[in-house]
């Protein structure tokens, strides 16, 4: 069944809707500012601490790198365009929108699923080119070049189709201007082919996010493998998860409103929850594809803070409390402290009468002192009343809780 825009509006007049209906949660402006600004800012961290530790510390940039960097670019500009969508009525009933908004709304969901599509395989390709850093013979190797031929020729085709539905492909936004042109598939020709490619790419984008993020679990059979990095790794593909789960989620609401026109056609009031899942599986993955290079510096960074020992010192004096005399006694005597200061307002010839008689030893005296003599024969009979420092360091077990 051809669809022409006079056909689509006449479409949308049979079921028309309630123009007074209450906005969902999902499309409310505030929840689509509050669920995609706020991931993008931090998968822009997330990538700028890759970049720092490749670049300033590894001094090993890879393709990964700049596949994760082309992702970035193209998420960033995915969910700008989301944002301007809202002005064009995205959240509302498309039907009881002005014409230019309509064209603008058509205009930059064009954009946005050629984006999106395009970056679903971006993403999974930066992945397994990271894979192949770490898995660099044997089967895993050939596994991950396998799926990188197989995502780059799926990528492809659907990303061929998303930017040219149609010939010329401004005819998906102006169909008015280009009464001639022909279109396909996403062009929304025919409505079972528009709603089965939607529903297929989403599909296949799930199957190949779960075989993506399976494929590493081969390295928690590493013999010798520290708790550490057991706890590291299964942060990260609880992310992981997390990106699969979210794919899930948005083929589930594809597949509800049979892509925007199920029970009646509205791109703009069924498409807010899909968008936004969309956005935030692509702000997950990048996080995903980061977190594994920046996140051991940050680790040990934390690690330098923390304290994960105890030091204990014990103090031991040279002399005793009977003949140490007052000069050795400024820090337990007041008496002392007063007389040294000078702020005192005793003279100073009770401090050098003092001095005088400590420095005044006998030099035969000094070398039968205990302390000297236990040093310089240790194994001596005097060594075992040696009166020293001793500084015993206890180390302790570092909680694996602690960073």
């Amino acid at each position: 069944m051809g669809f022409t825009h006079d056909d689509l509006i006449a479409a949308m007049l049979k079921n028309a809707p309630d123009p007074n209906e209450k906005l969902p949660l999902a499309n409310r402006p505030a929840t689509m500012w509050g669920a995609t600004v706020p991931f993008l800012m931090l998968t822009w961290t997330a990538v700028i601490l890759r970049f720092w530790v490749r670049l300033r510390i590894m001094h090993e940039p890879g393709w990964d790198d700049a596949l994760v960097l082309i992702a970035m670019l193209l998420n960033t500009a995915a969910t700008v365009l989301v944002l301007v969508s809202i002005h064009y009525g995205l959240g509302h009933h498309f039907l009881y929108l002005e014409v230019s908004q309509m064209t603008g709304y058509i205009k930059m969901f064009y954009f946005e699923n050629a984006l999106y599509i395009t970056n679903t395989a971006v993403i999974k390709l930066s992945l397994l080119t990271q894979y192949l850093r770490i898995f660099k013979a044997g089967t895993m190797h050939w596994v991950c070049k396998a799926l990188v031929v197989i995502i780059s020729a799926w990528g492809f085709a659907y990303g061929f189709m998303a930017w040219f539905p149609c010939f010329p492909p401004q005819a998906y936004y102006e169909s008015l201007k280009y009464p001639n042109a022909r279109c396909y598939g996403y062009g929304f020709v025919n409505v079972n082919d528009f709603i089965g490619l939607f529903e297929s790419h989403t599909a296949l984008n799930m199957v190949f996010d779960t075989t993506i993020f399976i494929t590493p679990m081969i390295l928690f059979t590493k013999p010798n493998l520290r708790m550490k990095n057991v706890i590291a790794m299964s942060g990260i593909f609880i992310v992981g998860a997390v990106v699969v789960f979210t794919s899930v989620w948005r083929l589930y609401s594809i597949v509800d409103n049979r892509a925007a026109t199920y029970p009646y056609i509205d791109f703009t009031w069924w498409t807010p929850i899909s968008i936004i899942l969309s956005c935030l599986e692509i702000d997950l993955a990048i996080m995903c594809a980061s977190m594994p290079i920046f996140w051991p510096v940050i680790e040990e960074s934390f690690a330098a803070i923390f304290v994960t020992r105890e030091i204990q010192i014990t103090e031991q004096r040279r002399y005793s409390f009977a003949d140490r005399g007052l000069a050795y006694e400024l820090e337990h005597s007041d008496t002392m402290r007063r007389q040294a200061s000078v702020k005192t307002q005793s003279t100073s010839r009770e401090s050098l009468v003092v001095t005088r008689e400590v420095s005044g030893k006998n030099l035969q005296e000094h070398y039968r002192d205990p302390y000297v003599t236990a040093t310089v024969d240790p194994f001596g009979d005097m060594a075992q009343e040696r009166l020293a420092v001793r500084t015993d360091v206890a180390a302790r077990k570092k909680d694996k809780w602690v960073l």
